[in-house]
């Protein structure tokens, strides 16, 4: 399985020094798959003490990986996934040498028929918002196999439910978590979260 549950918590700018009480909290809550983006504060440092903690409670995957040496990284500090933010062939290429699974960002129908035939392993529409929320529907008739579709980019407390009657998946983000804020502000949002699932 690519994904475990239907949420991924995407923890865009989160530091290591939080990320262990933010990660306990979304796990209470029965949400295991985490994204710590490329472009986020030490995030592999954070990616290495996620792993060391909670092990194979969670699904973690390094999320923003623009170029192969990202790659790299992420598996040198224990990602089970990639998460990319386009269809790069190079990123693809290197992730299935080190034995990474793939989350491919693509937006058109070519770029989804391409990422197929590279073998990735699930499908991130992004940005969703900027598509009908029943898009998955509207593609996936010439597909050759079943892939996984996760809905990331615009997806939030209001519309996640809409976007989970489509998708396989959805990644929140900022609608979830916000570098900085609260471990009760965390409690509030999965609890409105999980509401809607």
């Amino acid at each position: 399985m690519m994904f475990n549950g239907p949420v991924v918590a995407i923890l865009r700018g989160i530091t290591p020094q939080e990320c262990l009480p933010q990660v306990e909290c979304l796990l209470q809550y029965g949400i295991a798959d985490i994204e710590i983006p490329a472009n986020s504060p030490d995030w592999q440092t954070t990616i290495r003490l996620l792993k060391q903690r909670f092990g194979n409670s969670i699904h973690l995957g390094a999320g923003t990986i623009t170029e192969p040496p990202l790659a790299e990284a992420a598996a040198q500090a224990g990602a089970d996934y990639i998460l990319t933010p386009d269809l790069n062939p190079a990123v693809i290429s290197r992730s299935r040498a080190l034995r990474l699974k793939i989350c491919a960002g693509v937006f058109s129908a070519s770029e989804i028929f391409c990422a197929c035939a590279s073998g990735v392993d699930a499908l991130k529409i992004f940005p969703a918002a900027a598509l009908p929320v029943d898009y998955p529907q509207l593609i996936k008739g010439p597909l050759q196999q079943p892939i996984p579709f996760c809905a990331v980019g615009g997806i939030n407390l209001q519309n996640i439910a809409a976007y989970l009657s489509h998708y396989d998946g959805v990644g929140i983000g900022s609608a979830l978590y916000q570098p900085g804020q609260s471990l009760e502000q965390m409690h509030q949002r999965c609890r409105q979260l999980v509401a809607q699932l």
